[in-house]
């Protein structure tokens, strides 16, 4: 009966120590949480030149990724005069010009997020004109058709144009309509998957 008393102490001694322990191992993990939950917040606000640098450096790629020409304008634009050719007779070029079904025909993209909202809804319920070269100079002056910047004088007429980068290394994801979405830079494998999926359509 001794031993049995003694057992039962012991037991409820060690039950004591167990629950006393994991309180304190507890209350240690939330001290430990919290100090977490401080620095990381402290980090967060605290100014930090080398994080800072590196956001700088790859908005200022990808703004020459997009919309740097490098003066190549002087070449598709100066010597060639494919801007010409873009507007069409009827708006001071030469031939019929280039509507943006042509330019989505031939691999040209148009980046949604460039476009009003206005517009986009325009778009997306086929309430604006793709097969007037005009429409194409609209996308144009916003900036709009990837890889490819218009050089527009003061009074709205297409003087130039220049590529970029993204002309070749750029796609959408087809959100609003084939060939007009949401940009996606240098994406190979959704350049792919994009590309397969317009081929099984047809």
């Amino acid at each position: 009966m001794r031993m049995q008393r003694v057992g039962i102490y012991l037991s409820g001694l060690l039950l004591l120590l167990f629950v006393s322990t994991a309180f304190a191992h507890n209350e240690a993990t939330a001290d430990v949480a919290a100090q977490v939950d401080q620095d990381s917040a402290r980090l967060a606000s605290a100014d930090d030149p080398i994080l800072d640098n590196a956001e700088d450096m790859i908005e200022e790629g990808r703004r020459t990724f997009r919309f740097d020409t490098f003066g190549d304008e002087d070449y598709w634009g100066g010597q060639l005069q494919l801007h010409q050719a873009i507007q069409g007779a009827s708006l001071g070029g030469v031939g019929p010009g280039v509507s943006p079904n042509t330019a989505l025909s031939v691999g040209l993209k148009v980046d949604a997020d460039a476009l009003p909202r206005m517009l986009r809804g325009q778009l997306k319920s086929g309430r604006v004109n793709l097969d007037d070269p005009a429409t194409t100079l609209a996308l144009l002056q916003l900036d709009a058709v990837v890889g490819v910047t218009g050089i527009f004088d003061d009074g709205g007429n297409l003087r130039s144009i220049g590529i970029q980068c993204a002309l070749c290394h750029s796609t959408v994801n087809d959100s609003l309509a084939p060939g007009i979405g949401r940009r996606l830079d240098g994406c190979i494998e959704e350049l792919v998957r994009v590309t397969a999926a317009r081929h099984r359509r047809k």
